[in-house]
């Protein structure tokens, strides 16, 4: 709570990742994992009522996106999802997501394996199918799902399909889109509620 007040005070944020090395070299004694911190954090959330960036922590991200979307970004730039050549945009860290979006896509594919992202994208799949494409290469971070709520709440039109592996990891993590996640259930309206 301490990292987090500072935080605040100053006007910045900070991944559960930095907070964990900040404790790990004033307090190795107090905090030995990372499973440790993302723990006291979800228990700040859950006594305070509060989401993650109200304490200035920001949701590490490892997801991109491409395909037919149109990102307007708060400063003004404009990213078009499908001129990216062999690259994809990354899925921003930051929960409060200011940018505005526009599409002609018909669907949003959500993607396991980063692999199978990277074909879709080189073959320039959403050229021949209307669609917006992401991945959180596996399982999916908390920007990932942010962005897929926030895509699902500003186009409810489109369709939204998963490619998953068919065992029972391929359903955790459509689950996880779905539902949210069990250790973030007081989050899991802001953050998961999507319909496949």
């Amino acid at each position: 709570m301490q990292i987090c007040y500072q935080l605040l005070g100053i006007g910045k944020q900070a991944t559960q990742r930095e907070i964990f090395y900040n404790i790990l070299s004033t307090s190795s004694s107090y905090i030995t994992s990372q499973n440790q911190v993302n723990s006291a954090i979800q228990d700040a959330v859950a006594v305070l009522l509060c989401t993650r960036r109200s304490l200035g922590i920001l949701a590490s991200s490892k997801g991109a996106v491409v395909g037919r979307l149109v990102i307007k970004e708060h400063g003004g730039d404009t990213v078009d999802c499908s001129n990216l050549g062999s690259s994809s945009y990354p899925i921003s860290a930051d929960m409060n997501m200011k940018q505005h979006f526009y599409s002609d896509a018909r669907y949003i594919l959500v993607i396991e394996k980063d692999a199978i992202f990277q074909r879709l994208v080189e073959e320039r799949f959403f050229l021949k199918v209307p669609c917006i494409i992401m991945t959180a290469k596996g399982f999916p971070d908390l920007a990932s799902r942010a962005l897929l709520h926030r895509l699902h709440q500003e186009f409810p039109s489109m369709l939204i399909f998963a490619l998953v592996d068919w065992n029972p990891a391929g359903l955790a993590i459509i689950c996880t889109y779905r539902f949210g996640s069990i250790r973030m259930g007081l989050e899991a309206p802001r953050y998961g509620k999507v319909m496949f």
